[in-house]
């Protein structure tokens, strides 16, 4: 008895589902192949089958011919078994190729071939490789199979010389029975390969998601200590130069007048260049290790007095006041708070003008740490070309720590960076009261949405720190003269 025996009227592309036949065997190479070859195998169907039904092919072809039995039969059998090689990377072209022949054998009075037992082969791959039609086609061919071959042997019964009617009607029945159950098996084996298919591919599609995310977040890492690191060179940088570009300037007339006097200039100068020095190996030494590794304490509330003495050889008068204990501060707090004391004296230095003074005021109370640091220059920067970066790397730093940051000229003169911490539970204090800042703007001074910053002047946009997580708005050009 036969299997299916397709007569399709016409072809269909080939089936979308063929996950098992995803990878070329051009892709893995030979070595690779030689390292595994069971993956080897799994990943080139066609090539495995192609192998594997050539070679049954030839034997059947070496057996007939060897044994004196080759006969009308191998012209069939062998394209048959042949054809079992594209079965599961093309199934409906395996179904179409085996199905014709297995119908033009029974036509030329040859009920069964030994390549019959092809029929169930491409009946399984088209419903397991299969598209849903090609799913479809397959049943269809296996069933028409199963009735021409059922109706064959029930007329030559029916009118054989020891038959009768109910004898062929008997065995087409019996055949007919028999062959449907066997559609049934191979169709319900079929679908189980399918479901193993289909899940392998939905692990194979996970498996490379999990890749891709891992990248990302390893991407987002890299570009986060990009960011740290752009942030810290920055403030090294920027307040560094700075200073020795006051002192320098300042040391030519000192030298023309008090010759003297330029030695206590180019020491500040040394002293200054070499602290900058050493703050950025400490910050390379970062990208050269892959361990981690110590390069020295970092900088806190503590070296805040030497900045400032830094600061006043370069010529800015300015004071820091302190209440409350800095002490126990956690140490990406206390390095956020030098940072931006130091940035914003370094903008004092450069925006302010002539004769500026500047005041830092560091309060600790319960709403956390309280920075503030104000100028009495000129406020706005008209020669600025608007490039800093120094505004966009404190609102960063506040927005770590999930602080604000509120920035802007006063109503007369000057300029204000106010900063607020919150302090994580066991560093803040609540016996203390944030006493108000004697820089506050006046109450006539329009009001501002929460988180923005608050300048007197509505018509100049200033700074504003986002909420933890957010982007900072670009577009915002800040009145002393940097571009946030």
């Amino acid at each position: 008895m036969t299997g299916p025996s397709p007569s399709v009227p016409s072809p269909e592309p080939a089936p979308a589902h063929r996950a098992v036949a995803a990878g070329p065997a051009a892709s893995s190479g030979a070595r690779g192949g030689l390292r595994d070859p069971f993956r080897w195998i799994i990943e080139n169907p066609g090539t495995v089958d192609l192998i594997g039904f050539g070679t049954a092919a030839a034997l059947m072809l070496l057996f007939g011919v060897g044994a004196g039995g080759a006969g009308w039969w191998m012209l069939v059998s062998v394209p048959m078994v042949l054809a079992g090689a594209v079965c599961r990377t093309r199934p409906l072209l395996g179904v179409i190729v085996i199905g014709v022949l297995a119908v033009s054998h029974v036509l030329v009075g040859i009920p069964v071939v030994a390549g019959d037992v092809m029929t169930f082969y491409a009946m399984f791959c088209a419903v397991a490789y299969g598209s849903t039609a090609v799913h479809l086609i397959g049943v269809a061919a296996g069933m028409l199979g199963v009735f021409v071959q059922a109706t064959w042997f029930g007329v030559v019964t029916a009118f054989g010389e020891y038959g009768g009617l109910g004898q062929g009607a008997i065995t087409f029945v019996g055949l007919g029975i028999i062959g449907t159950i066997t559609i049934i098996a191979i169709w319900a084996l079929a679908n189980l390969q399918r479901a193993r298919v289909r899940q392998l591919a939905l692990t194979r599609d996970r498996a490379e998601q999990a890749v891709r995310e891992r990248e990302q977040r390893t991407a987002l890492a890299v570009a986060d200590e990009r960011a740290r690191i752009a942030r810290e060179m920055h403030d090294v940088v920027a307040h560094s130069l700075s200073v020795i570009i006051a002192q320098a300037d300042g040391g030519r007339f000192v030298a023309s007048q008090k010759p003297e006097k330029a030695v206590e200039v180019l020491g500040t100068i040394g002293e200054t260049g070499r602290a900058a020095l050493a703050d950025m190996r400490s910050l390379l030494g970062v990208l050269r290790q892959e361990d981690e590794t110590s390069f020295g304490p970092q900088p806190g509330p503590e070296q805040l007095p030497e900045l400032l003495e830094r600061v006043r050889a370069a010529g800015l008068e300015v004071d820091l006041e302190s209440e409350g204990s800095l002490d126990q501060l956690p140490s990406s707090v206390g390095m956020s708070v030098f940072r931006l004391v130091q940035e914003a004296l370094t903008n004092v230095l450069k925006h302010a003008g002539p004769g500026a003074s500047a005041s830092v005021r560091l309060v600790r109370g319960a709403e956390g740490l309280v920075i503030e640091v104000v100028d009495d220059g000129q406020g706005t920067d008209p020669t600025s070309d608007g490039l800093g970066h120094g505004l966009t790397g404190m609102r960063e730093r506040m927005s770590v720590l999930g602080g604000t940051l509120q920035a802007g000229p006063q109503p007369s003169r000057g300029y204000r960076v106010r900063a607020t911490v919150p302090l994580p539970a066991g560093h803040g204090t609540d016996t203390t009261a944030t006493p108000a800042s004697p820089y506050a703007t006046p109450a006539s001074a329009p009001e501002t949405p929460s988180g923005l910053l608050r300048s007197p002047y509505p018509t100049q946009a200033s700074g504003t720190t986002p909420a933890p997580g957010t982007a900072p708005d670009h577009a915002v050009t800040d009145p002393r003269g940097e571009t946030p």
